[in-house]
Order: C-alpha cells, then sequence, then structure tokens
C-alpha cells in the first residue's frame, strides 16, 4: 500500500503531531508499506515532502493568495482581522500546494489536522480513502493563546473549520478517549465512523538513544526538575514558574531544565527574573537529544492549562521517570494519581508546588512512581500496537471505498 500522511503542522519538528507522523511511518514502512509524509518543513518556510527531496517555495504559494485575502476579507475595513485573513491564506495556500504534490499515486490518505483534512478533501480523487486523527481541537487552543475571543468573526471561523475539517474523512482517529467526546459533545457526529487509538512509539529504541552522550549534564547535589514542552500558553509555564517561586522558600537543593522552544520564550525570561528563578531554571531550547536528557532527569512536570496526550508522558514513563502532571484532557487516561505518577489540577501552583515537595521528601514514593511509570509505559505505549490497529482501520476503509463492505 502507498500512503500519504499529510499534515499541516511542521515535520520533523519538536512537537506531539511530528513525533506520532515519524512514529507511525516507521511502523508503517517496517510492514512492508510505502509511505510518504506531505507536510510544512521544519522552519515553516516550504512545504516538502519528507526526506524525498520534493519541496514547494511556500511564499510563492502563499503572496498571491494573501493579495486576495486582504480584498476578501477588506483589509481597509476599521472590523479587519488581519489573524483571520491570515490563517485562511494559510489554509488555502496548504490546499495548493497539495494540489501540486499530486494525489493520485495514493491508496490512501491520512490527515493530520482540520486544516490538512480540509486541503485533502477537496483535492483527492473521490476513490481514494482518507483517514484523519484529530490531535486537538484548534479553537480551543487559539482562544488561549490569544488569538481568538468570544463573540467574533475569528471564534466563529475557527469552530467552522474543526467542525469541518472533522466531518470529511471516512474516519475519524481520536488518541485519547476525552477528545473523542470533546468532538461528541457538539451533537453533529452522529454518522461519522470513529476509533480511539492511542499513541504509541518505539519504546526500545528511545531508550537505546538515552545512552548517548549529552552536552548537557546535571549537577552534582541537586534534584534536577525537567519540563520538556514547547514555550506556549497552553503548556502552563507560568504556572510552573510560580509554583517554583513557592518552592524556593522551603528549600533550594534543586534545577529546573526547560526542554523546548517557542513564542513565548522573552516573556517566560522576564517571568523567571521576576519570581528570582535565575539559578534555579535553565532554559536548553530546542533539543534531539529527548532520551538522555530525560535519563538525567530525576523527575519531569507537566503543568499543561491544555494538553491532549502528550508524548512526554509516555516518554517519562518508558524512563522511568516520577511524573507530575494537570489532570487536563487526555491525561488522566494517562497517569493514575499515586499509582504511576501525581496528578495536580491545572492552573494550580500552590498544589503543584506541594506536590513537588512531596517527592522531595519521600524517596520511598519516587521509587514507587518511577518503577510503576516503567513497567506502565514499556507495556502500554507500543509501537506495534498502535500501528496494528491503525492498518486494520485502514483496510476497513479501503472495503467501504471498494463497495465490500457498508
Amino acid at each position: 500500500m502507498k500512503i500519504a500522511l499529510v499534515s499541516y503542522w511542521c515535520v520533523p519538528y519538536t512537537g506531539g503531531v511530528s513525533t506520532y507522523v515519524l512514529a507511525l511511518r516507521k511502523g508503517l514502512e517496517d510492514r512492508g508499506h510505502e509511505v510518504d509524509i506531505l507536510s510544512h518543513n521544519e522552519t515553516g518556510q516550504n512545504y516538502h515532502v519528507v526526506d524525498k527531496g520534493k519541496s514547494i517555495d511556500k511564499q510563492a504559494v502563499l503572496t498571491p493568495i494573501m493579495q486576495y485575502m486582504g480584498l476578501r476579507f477588506n483589509e481597509k475595513s476599521l472590523n479587519y482581522d488581519s489573524w483571520l485573513a491570515a490563517m485562511d491564506g494559510e489554509r488555502i495556500a496548504f490546499r495548493q500546494a497539495l494540489s501540486e504534490f499530486s494525489l493520485k499515486e495514493y491508496d490512501l490518505i491520512h490527515a493530520q489536522d482540520v486544516i490538512s483534512a480540509i486541503g485533502v478533501s477537496e483535492v483527492k480523487p473521490r476513490t481514494t480513502p482518507l483517514i484523519v486523527t484529530l490531535h486537538g481541537k484548534l479553537e480551543a487552543e487559539w482562544r488561549l493563546q490569544g488569538y481568538i475571543s468570544d463573540d467574533t468573526l475569528s471564534e466563529q471561523w475557527g469552530n467552522a473549520l474543526d467542525h469541518y475539517g472533522s466531518m470529511v474523512g471516512d474516519w475519524n482517529i481520536y488518541p485519547s478517549k476525552w477528545l473523542k467526546q470533546q468532538y461528541e459533545s457538539t451533537g453533529l457526529m452522529n454518522d461519522i465512523q470513529m476509533d480511539v487509538i492511542p499513541y504509541g512509539f518505539d519504546t526500545l529504541s528511545f531508550l537505546h538513544k538515552s545512552t548517548n552522550g549529552i552536552i548537557t549534564t546535571k549537577p552534582e547535589g541537586v534534584k534536577l526538575l525537567v519540563c520538556p514542552a514547547r514555550l506556549d500558553q497552553v503548556k502552563g509555564h507560568d504556572v510552573l514558574f510560580h509554583a517554583l517561586s513557592l518552592l524556593l522558600k522551603n528549600r533550594s537543593d534543586w534545577i529546573c531544565w526547560l526542554i523546548g522552544d517557542g513564542p513565548l520564550r522573552d516573556s517566560l525570561e522576564q517571568v523567571m527574573n521576576q519570581y528570582n528563578l535565575e539559578g534555579h531554571v535553565k532554559f536548553l531550547g530546542h533539543r534531539n537529544d529527548m532520551a538522555a536528557l530525560l535519563k538525567e532527569a530525576d523527575y519531569v512536570v507537566v503543568p499543561s492549562i491544555h494538553d491532549n496526550f502528550p508524548f512526554v508522558v509516555m516518554e517519562s514513563q518508558a524512563m522511568g521517570k516520577p511524573i507530575i502532571a494537570s489532570a487536563v484532557g487526555g491525561i488522566p487516561e494517562m497517569i493514575t494519581h499515586g499509582e504511576n505518577g501525581l496528578l495536580v489540577p491545572a492552573g494550580r501552583a500552590d498544589l503543584l508546588c506541594s506536590q513537588i515537595h512531596k517527592l522531595f521528601n519521600d524517596d520511598s514514593l519516587r521509587k514507587r512512581l518511577a518503577n510503576k511509570a516503567r513497567s506502565y509505559g514499556l507495556k502500554k505505549w507500543s509501537l506495534d500496537k498502535m500501528c496494528d490497529r491503525t492498518l486494520q482501520l485502514y483496510e476497513k476503509a479501503l472495503q467501504v471505498k471498494r463497495g465490500e463492505v457498508n
């Protein structure tokens, strides 16, 4: 089977969608299938077929479209929304790029977000099955990031995008029961085939990578907290900083590494300074040695305000690390509080601090959580299981398209 995995988001990149797509490609190729990944490249400046030498200059496609968008949304109007115009232009440009890559050669197409799903549905052959994995709801994330507010055209557009993109495929995949419920709660999904298939990854390969040398090592005599997440509003770094400032009032035998980069780096560095955390918090930026960095960690913290099914929880569990995470999205499906990790309500810096302090003071609890996490992670997050279930779904979709089943 020749399969196209299509993502509006950058591949490769530090983030869950890219990690999922690359893991799925490996699993499918190991089973003898030919797989292409169509996406933005790692810089976001081109559209490309990953590792195949095919690329389209983004600006050549986007510039004429944005000239049209200025007219469409009336940029001279007092109500002109430049963000909305830019995002709809991005959507249309990505669809144009997909048409230039030609989707006729694929037996099946698997989109990774509503923007790519809509684009694929409008340019693919009618007989080609379209599977859509929904990794989140864009409207909710954009609202938390401040791009969307109530009773605006942007809000209507974001909701419409989520709805339409979730309806154009032959089958929807959700990584978590929570996300499936988010879409079902709209009451508009009755005719859509849906499955929950949790993420998986190559745990043995990841553990092997942890033995590779790294540049950054943990200082002696301190406890190391690690927070791997893009520097984005939804990841809750400001809550973490508040919690760490409270922790610092009681003890100073710790440091915290932030692994990842993003639009909030400058403002988060200011917040760090305001809380007098300069000697305890270190921004490591974008890294390609996540496994080795996690091996150094004593604890992993995931303070998200909004999340779905973060890979960092899976990776940390496989590495046998005690995790303190927000009880949001699909995370309670990954962590049982007090069993293989600790959960705190999102946004509660005081409770986050309390749980960190609890782990620091209770070594037997730390060891028990770490052992349970490792056992659970190695058993639960199997790449083979994810790929086998996904392939079963592909076969069903192909059979429906061929008229073999209803």
